[in-house]
């Protein structure tokens, strides 16, 4: 059985493209907001989640979701990974410090995103 990974990301094409990059190994959902996203682990189970950071204006933000799952216990165990356009050095400090298990600056490398999936989810 496929392990199951979440992609929370307001671009249709990005979402689109990461399911074409994942699916082969993962069974890959996608969300377009935080609500979207906190109402579907309340009723599903994900092994990982990829989470973007800028969903939009008016929207939660992904450090917002993050905390939001965190602080839950019923999700605070889920490896959350930010996958940004944010990609100077001091974002992938900001993004591990308030609490994501890794980072991944887009476009990702194909490569880079398949290892470290790998390298959480086994």
């Amino acid at each position: 059985m496929k392990k199951k990974v979440l992609y929370v990301e307001d671009d249709a094409i990005n979402a689109l493209v990461m399911k074409k990059l994942l699916g082969t190994h993962y069974d890959v959902s996608h969300t377009p907001d935080g609500e979207t996203c906190l109402a579907l682990l309340a009723t599903e189970p994900f092994d990982m989640i990829l989470m973007d950071i800028n969903l939009g204006h008016g929207q939660m933000n992904g450090v917002e979701i993050l905390h939001a799952i965190k602080n839950n216990p019923t999700t605070a165990g889920i490896t959350v990974i930010a996958v940004t356009s944010y990609a100077l050095p001091e974002d992938e400090q900001r993004f591990l410090q308030e609490g994501f298990s890794d980072y991944l600056a887009k476009p990702v490398d194909r490569k880079l995103l398949l290892d470290t999936l790998h390298q959480y989810l086994g």
